[in-house]
Parts: C-alpha cells; sequence; structure tokens
C-alpha cells in the first residue's frame, strides 16, 4: 500500500509527522470545552399575548385558533413539541423549529404570522411579546446565602446587587437570578372615612404618587469655564418621605398623605421560597451561556465565591449547593479512566497473545497518536469534549488495536520467515492492508448515517459518530 511503503521507506518524515499530530492533538485538547453532554440548541420561540378580561374560551377562539392557523404557513415547525394554551385574560404559545431554522429567521415569521392576522384580531388585545429560549444556557451552579441572624430581607439586599454584580462579570455567564427573595416594599392603607371628610378620591393619591415619586434630568446650567447637569431628586425613600406627599389643598390647608392613609415600610407579598437544610434562605441561579466550557465557568465562580464570603457581614454564609462543573469532572473522569484502562488492559492481551515486548511497544504506541491526533477532528467541527465523544473515541480505540494487532502478527509471521524486518514490514502490510483497511472502512460506513440523523438524536450522537 502506497502510505505503508512511504512510511516505511521516509521514517524520519513519518516519525515528524507523528510528533506534529500529537503536538497539535495536545494544543486543541487543551482548547476543548468541556460538558456532561453535547450543546443541543433547538430553536424556540415563547408568544405570550394578554387579553384583560376575557375568558379562557374566548382567548381560545379569538386569539388562540387564528394565530395557530397563521403558524401553519411558518416553514420548518415542529409541530410534534408546539404547544399553546388559553387562560384568564392569557393566550401563551411555545413554537419549537427544526434545528436547522435560525433562530433570528423563526422569530422574524413568527412576528411576520401573528401581523397577517392582526386586523381578525380583538382590539382590545395587548401586543405580543416575543421570547427566545435559549436551551445551551443552563444552570450551571445553584448557590445559597444563609444566616441565623439575619433576616431574609437583608438577605436579599445582600444578593442583589453585590453577589448578583458580581457574578455576572464572570466571562461565560449569561443570567444570575435570585429565587425566594423578599425585596422591599412600602404599603399604603388607605382610611376612607378620613379621605371622605377631606374629600380626597383614590385616584388623586395614585396620581400623586406617580407624580411627586420621580427623578429625572431638567437640563444643564452653562457657565462662563464649565457646565453642569441638573437633575431632580424627588425620588421617595422611606414611610416619612411618602407621609408628607401633598395630595391636595383645601381652604388654605394643605392635605398630605399621612392624613387619610397609613404608609408601613415592610416586604413584598412571597410567592416563593428557598430552603436550606430546613431554613430559610435566599437562593442563586447562575446560568452559562452558549460556547462557554461548564468546568472553566464554574472553576472561576468557585474563586469568586470564596472571595465574596469575605465580604459577607458576619453570621452570613454563601454555600454552594448544585454545581454542574462538578458532576462533569466526574461524568468524564469516570469515561477517561474508562479509556484509560481499557487501552492499558488492550496492550496486556497484545503482549500476552505475541509474547513480545517489541510488538507490544510498536502497537501501543499507535494509540496515543492516534488518540491526540483524533482530539484535532474534535475540535475542527465544533464538538466538546463530553461523554458521548468520548464513548466514541473509546469504541474507536478498540478498533484501532484490533488493526495494529493484526498487521504486527502478519509482520512477525514474515520475520520468522527468515526474511529482515524491512522487507517484512512491506511485504506484512502489503499482503493484509487492504483487507484490515476495508474492514474498518466498513465499520465507519456503518456509524457515517448516526452523523446525518435528524433531530435531538442527531445532536445527541454526531459527537458520538
Amino acid at each position: 500500500m502506497f502510505i505503508s511503503d512511504f512510511a516505511i521507506e521516509r521514517p524520519i518524515v513519518t516519525i515528524t509527522v507523528m510528533v506534529a499530530l500529537v503536538a497539535f492533538g495536545v494544543a486543541a485538547l487543551v482548547n476543548l470545552n468541556t460538558d456532561e453532554f453535547p450543546d443541543i440548541q433547538q430553536p424556540i420561540v415563547g408568544v405570550t399575548i394578554l387579553y384583560p378580561g376575557a375568558s379562557p374560551e374566548t382567548v381560545e377562539r379569538e386569539i388562540v385558533d387564528p394565530i395557530e392557523e397563521a403558524f401553519s404557513s411558518i416553514s420548518g415547525v415542529d409541530w410534534a413539541r408546539t404547544q399553546a394554551s388559553a387562560t384568564d385574560g392569557l393566550a401563551q404559545f411555545t413554537v419549537f423549529f427544526d434545528f436547522e431554522k435560525d433562530i433570528q429567521e423563526a422569530s422574524q415569521d413568527i412576528r411576520d404570522a401573528i401581523s397577517t392576522q392582526r386586523a381578525d384580531l380583538p382590539t382590545e388585545m395587548e401586543e405580543p411579546v416575543l421570547t427566545r429560549f435559549d436551551p445551551s444556557q443552563q444552570s450551571v451552579l445553584s448557590l445559597a446565602l444563609t444566616s441565623s441572624r439575619i433576616p431574609t430581607a437583608a438577605l436579599t439586599r445582600i444578593a442583589d446587587p453585590m453577589i448578583v454584580r458580581d457574578l455576572r462579570t464572570v466571562p461565560g455567564v449569561a443570567r444570575v437570578s435570585v429565587v425566594g427573595g423578599l425585596e422591599r416594599e412600602l404599603t399604603v392603607e388607605i382610611r376612607p372615612a378620613d379621605m371622605q371628610a377631606a374629600g380626597i378620591s383614590v385616584a388623586q393619591v395614585v396620581q400623586a404618587l406617580e407624580a411627586q415619586n420621580l427623578a429625572a434630568p431638567v437640563g444643564r446650567l452653562n457657565g462662563a469655564l464649565d457646565e453642569r447637569a441638573i437633575r431632580l431628586k424627588g425620588r421617595l425613600d422611606g414611610p416619612e418621605d411618602f407621609s408628607r406627599l401633598v395630595l391636595a389643598e383645601r381652604d388654605g390647608r394643605i392635605i398630605r398623605l399621612g392624613q387619610v392613609a397609613t404608609v408601613r415600610d415592610g416586604t413584598e407579598e412571597q410567592r416563593d421560597q428557598a430552603l436550606f437544610n430546613g431554613t430559610d434562605a435566599v437562593g442563586i441561579e447562575v446560568l452559562k451561556a452558549k460556547g462557554y466550557s461548564t468546568t472553566q465557568v464554574t472553576d472561576v465562580i468557585h474563586r469568586r465565591v470564596q472571595a465574596l464570603q469575605q465580604r459577607l457581614p458576619p453570621g452570613a454564609k454563601l454555600e454552594i449547593v448544585q454545581d454542574a462543573g462538578t458532576r462533569v469532572h466526574n461524568a468524564v473522569r469516570n469515561v477517561q479512566e474508562a479509556l484509560i484502562e481499557g487501552a492499558l488492559l488492550t496492550v496486556l492481551v497484545v503482549f500476552l497473545f505475541l509474547n513480545s515486548w517489541r510488538s507490544t511497544v510498536i502497537t501501543g504506541l499507535a494509540l496515543p497518536v492516534s488518540v491526540l491526533a483524533s482530539f484535532i477532528a474534535v475540535w475542527a467541527f465544533g464538538f466538546t469534549l463530553n461523554t458521548m465523544s468520548l464513548m466514541g473515541l473509546s469504541l474507536a480505540i478498540g478498533i484501532l488495536i484490533d488493526d495494529a494487532i493484526v498487521v504486527r502478527e502478519n509482520i512477525v509471521r514474515h520475520i520468522e520467515m527468515g526474511k529482515d524486518h524491512y522487507q517484512a514490514s512491506r511485504e506484512g502490510t502489503d499482503e493484509i492492508g487492504l483487507a484490515v483497511a476495508a474492514t474498518t472502512f466498513s465499520i465507519v460506513a456503518v456509524f457515517i448515517p448516526v452523523g446525518f440523523m435528524y433531530g435531538i438524536s442527531g445532536q445527541w450522537f454526531k459527537p458520538f459518530a
């Protein structure tokens, strides 16, 4: 065969190529992102439409049905997974597209389809709100901020903005959200009797709150040598400020909010709760952005958490509850260990059957060179180092060693016939080279269709193939 003859006749060139493949393979391995599973990216667009006061039946008849009919003209929609729901005053759609569909194009198709039906839709409904879901933005880390002395409301103010703002600066972090927090809320409790006596309506109270609780730029002051910005600082802060808010004037007497209502400083109604070890906590979820390694992102966050712990007030503790990076490390390490163990056992089997250290070393050298060279292709095709790609690699190792054993055994047979190593290598390889290549390519041909599988299955098994 041409390749084997070339390698035997030009050993220096062959060694140089092998060293280059190993070097480039190591460089590719260093730059590979590490994840537990392949990055599955299906374009998903959510549509939310408010129809105030409408019953679920009305929403379904006047909004859901016409819009679903409009969506039927859009190409690339995965109807098996697309969903629509109608509740009191609300219509929601979750439209799944084929993997080949561009998310920008999908969003524009949704807008165009709704526009074609806009004249037939109720005028009372609000404008549709489109949301693009990115499945690659996965929660990679869950944190819990706890304290036995600090109340939940105070912990919430520590979590956001201090911790949230710091974690958002980590490269690869798409979003940081707070779960189970309690935001500060000022409650205005109106006293109807006092309002009636003062001649004040609820609308006047609402109007005063909106008009007198603001901060806005009002212009610039130009001087001979400088220029200064003027800003109106009218943002109210505490109950006392709101109590002094002016509602109206009656017979020269100013009526303030505190005369007709009671302002209380408290927290909003708790709609979700975070618990850690049975105690109240403030949860923090960190989502990874597309194209970043899970392990690299979580490693940086671990260091940030240690630094943030030093800045927290006494009694507060920031702990990691769930860490996808550790899970990815363990999963990939398990596959790597199985890969190494399989390679060592393969080399041992070669030695036991060939009973030659020389043959074992020669056959074993094909293993690291081929494995490291394969990482070049993994990097070039944009795959990550995950369990599926490593499983495919482990399968390839078995095929590789099998071919190496067959070729080496035939070369040894020619040496035992009295031929020198050069002649035995050429004739032994030429004798069965085509048969070995045909066997290997037939196995490869079996897995080629796997790389072109459609849908989620194709996304999962493409790195394996």
